[in-house]
């Protein structure tokens, strides 16, 4: 039986008090918009909802669905975020995979070059200005290429899949060469299947970052042609309930609409992140890893 020394019992007790804390930090917010969204509009203006629904309700989701731009902008965002989540693994694992042979005679020649390339990439970038002309001069403007193609190579994410991919046993790939395997195959057949960690972790990434990211919506996308998360931000400052309609006041307000639309938005990530998260430690710590 290990004994634990007063020190560490201590410690042991700070840390489950930070992460209680943490825990309350996230999950306190989303129990009051939670109940805001399902409360009645009398409670809601009279500020009497903290964490549980008053006068249980559902007009504001039945409300926030009715919009006829929300549903096609939720549409555009699937859409979005399987189009980035899926290239985005082909591009980023593919070129993963070369840069983790390095240098050298079983490498790719100018290694620390493409390297570099990158490095340089992830710190710097073209800027608003010559990216937006870039987008509209190759014919992506108001199409949904023009929020895939840009973010498709992530240097992080690419980062985190070659330490994973250096951290697999040499020996494994050497008996695929030694049995006839080819390079495509090694990727396909022995990397991917082994980097499970590592791919759930940055897919994770991928999703919960296309799914939230509204910025490039609003300067490529025109119209009510956006993603969701473009949508919900420009609806935040647009009144939703006409103040001259004293029925519709009476049931609905601002407040618990914009919470419903919150919260249609958010349920995706909220379904997908306990799916994958039991992959998130291994991925992100063996491909943090650097030997």
């Amino acid at each position: 039986m290990q004994v634990i020394s007063t020190p560490q019992r201590w410690f042991q007790t700070f840390n489950n008090v930070i992460m209680i804390l943490l825990a309350l930090i996230c999950i306190v917010p989303l129990l009051h918009v939670i109940a805001i969204s399902l409360s009645s509009s009398a409670a809601v203006m009279a500020n009497k909802v903290t964490f549980f629904p008053i006068e249980l309700n559902f007009y504001s989701y039945t409300k926030a669905l009715e919009n006829p731009v929300f549903l096609p902008a939720i549409w555009l965002s699937v859409q979005r975020t399987a189009l980035s989540l899926g290239l985005g693994l082909i591009v980023n694992c593919m070129a993963a995979y070369v840069l983790s042979k390095g240098g050298g005679r079983d490498g790719i020649a100018g290694y620390k070059g493409f390297v570099g390339l990158f490095i340089v990439a992830m710190l710097f970038n073209g800027g608003l200005i010559p990216t937006y002309l870039l987008v509209t001069k190759i014919g992506l403007y108001n199409s949904i290429w023009a929020l895939v193609l840009p973010g498709l190579v992530n240097v992080f994410h690419l980062i985190l899949i070659m330490n994973f991919f250096k951290a697999l046993p040499k020996e494994i790939e050497e008996s695929a060469f030694m049995d006839g395997a080819n390079h495509w195959q090694v990727f396909s057949r022995m990397f991917l299947p082994l980097s499970l960690p590592v791919l759930a972790t940055v897919g994770l990434f991928m999703v919960v970052n296309d799914w939230n990211e509204w910025f490039m919506g609003s300067i490529y996308m025109r119209g009510d042609n956006v993603p969701l998360s473009t949508l919900l931000k420009s609806l935040i400052a647009v009144p939703i309930v006409d103040a001259s309609n004293v029925n519709e006041i009476a049931k609905l307000n601002n407040r618990s609409i914009r919470a419903a639309q919150v919260l249609i938005g958010a349920l995706p990530i909220l379904l997908i992140y306990p799916v994958l998260q039991k992959f998130f430690t291994a991925g992100i710590v063996i491909g943090a890893v650097k030997e």
